[in-house]
C-alpha cells in the first residue's frame, strides 16, 4: 500500500477534538491557579517559634486579599492564659501601633497596627510582616492562637479567629498559630540561653529581640502550585496549536 494510502487512511485531528481538550486541559488547569493563590493567603505566623516560660518574638505575615481595598489595619488578641508581662512592636514606616494591657491583672491583651492614611496600607499583590517581642509565654502549651482581624480602607473587617479541629483540616478563616518550645530557635537544651532568657527582664529582653528579629517569606507552596497550573495550561495550547497546524498540512 503507498504512503499516500496510508496518509488518506489516517484520522485528522479534527479543530472541535482539539479545542474539547484543550479545554478540558485548560478547566483542569483553572482550579489549581485559583485555588493556589488564597490557599496561603491568611494571616499566618512564619513558624518561629518562642520559649516556653520566656520571651520570644512572633512574626506575623499578613497578605491583602482585598482587589478594591488596601489593608489599614490589624489587630491580634492575646487569648486568656497567655499573660504577657510585656509586648513591644516593630515600628513599621507609615504605621502606628499600639498595646492594650489589662491593668489590674497586669498583662497585654490585644496588640494594634493602624496605617496613618489609606496609602500607607498594601493591595491584594503585597504581604507585610508584623512583629512583636513578648513574654513570658506559657510553660504548659506546645502552641498559642493568636485571634487577629484585617481592616481594610473600605471599612470592611475580615477576622481570623477560627481553630482547627485536627491536623487534617483547615478552617475557612484560621487563626495565626504560634509555636511554643522549651528553647528558642537555634539554642540548645543545655538551660544557657533558654534559662537566661526565661529569667531577663522583660525590657533588656525585648530590647535584644527587636533588634536581632528577621524578615521571613511567606510560604511559597502555592506559587509552586500556581507555576504548575499555569504550565500545565501552556502545554495544553502548545500540544492544540500543533495539532490543529498538523491536520492543516496539505495531503500528499
Amino acid at each position: 500500500m503507498a504512503d499516500s494510502d496510508i496518509r488518506e487512511r489516517r484520522a485528522p485531528v479534527r479543530p472541535h477534538f482539539v479545542q474539547r481538550w484543550s479545554a478540558v486541559a485548560i478547566t483542569a488547569a483553572v482550579p489549581l491557579a485559583v485555588f493556589a493563590a488564597p490557599a496561603a493567603a491568611h494571616v499566618q505566623s512564619d513558624g518561629t517559634p518562642v520559649t516556653k516560660g520566656g520571651y520570644g518574638v512572633v512574626h506575623l505575615i499578613v497578605p491583602g486579599e482585598s482587589a478594591t481595598a488596601n489593608t489599614v489595619g490589624l489587630t491580634v488578641t492575646i487569648p486568656a492564659g497567655v499573660n504577657l508581662k510585656s509586648a513591644r512592636t516593630q515600628p513599621i514606616p507609615g504605621w502606628t501601633a499600639s498595646v492594650e494591657l489589662d491593668q489590674a491583672a497586669g498583662r497585654a491583651t490585644k496588640i494594634v497596627w493602624n496605617a496613618n492614611t489609606p496609602g500607607d496600607g498594601f493591595g491584594n499583590t503585597q504581604y507585610r510582616e508584623f512583629s512583636f517581642s513578648g513574654g513570658p509565654w506559657p510553660k504548659n502549651v506546645d502552641s498559642v492562637a493568636l485571634p487577629s482581624e484585617q481592616r481594610y480602607s473600605d471599612g470592611s473587617v475580615v477576622s481570623w479567629n477560627e481553630i482547627a479541629v485536627d491536623k487534617a483540616s483547615e478552617p475557612e478563616h484560621p487563626a495565626p498559630v504560634v509555636p511554643v518550645t522549651k528553647t528558642a530557635a537555634g539554642h540548645s537544651d543545655d538551660g544557657g540561653h533558654a534559662e537566661s532568657a526565661a529569667n531577663t527582664s522583660p525590657d533588656q529582653h525585648d530590647d535584644a529581640a527587636l533588634h536581632g528579629g528577621g524578615e521571613s517569606s511567606p510560604s511559597g507552596w502555592w506559587q509552586v502550585l500556581s507555576v504548575v497550573a499555569l504550565l500545565f495550561a501552556v502545554a495544553a495550547g502548545a500540544a492544540a496549536t500543533l495539532a490543529l497546524r498538523r491536520d492543516r498540512e496539505p495531503r500528499s
